[in-house]
């Protein structure tokens, strides 16, 4: 199996790893008119996916804050989608933004879902963050409905700079697992090892 493709966060049926240069076609490929108007703000170019990952990688060597996932499913290794959690985005203390997209033939089969659960895990491992925030346009009804079902709670509707937005928060679990972090551990390190940044 290709190295990149190791599952190193994985609950069996998804798997996240960072996004490297090989996945930037598939990441295009990937996009519809959905994705772009919720999650990338526009029809994305090669060029504008590969500044994405590359910015994402420059985040991962310098532990930037924000921090972008690619979701994969285990079977066949394809990405499904993405993952990000921006470190800054905080609204109230320990709050972190996270946003997702999952391509078009892979949805309403629970990876959204999957992938904010691990997500959790990472944070609650990785990070001192204590709540994660989605940010969800008001005509986004699928992400709504995905909210409500991950078992966010509504906290309002929100001027904000990319407009009005509906906020959802939930608390991230308590880190008291030694396995997990040893799980975490193992992801920084392949991550690291994959996109060349001191371990």
């Amino acid at each position: 199996m290709n190295s990149l493709h190791t599952p190193k966060l994985t609950d069996g049926v998804i798997f996240l790893r960072p996004l490297t240069a090989e996945d930037a076609a598939d990441h295009l490929a990937g996009e519809d008119e959905e994705m772009a108007k919720w999650v990338s703000g526009g029809r994305s170019t090669p060029a504008t996916v590969e500044a994405f990952i590359r910015n994402s990688q420059e985040n991962w060597r310098s532990g930037g804050p924000r921090q972008a996932f690619g979701v994969f499913d285990c079977v066949s290794n394809r990405l499904v989608g993405f993952i990000e959690v921006n470190l800054t985005l905080l609204f109230e203390p320990g709050q972190v933004s996270v946003s997702y997209g999952v391509f078009r033939q892979w949805r309403r089969q629970g990876l959204a879902l999957r992938a904010i659960d691990l997500m959790d895990e990472y944070l609650r491992t990785a990070t001192e963050a204590r709540q994660i925030v989605l940010r969800i346009a008001p005509a986004n009804t699928a992400s709504l409905k995905l909210a409500e079902k991950a078992s966010f709670t509504f906290r309002g509707l929100f001027d904000e700079p990319e407009g009005r937005m509906v906020r959802y928060v939930r608390d991230i679990l308590s880190r008291n697992s030694t396995s997990e972090v040893w799980k975490w551990n193992e992801l920084h390190v392949e991550g690291c090892r994959l996109l060349g940044c001191p371990t």
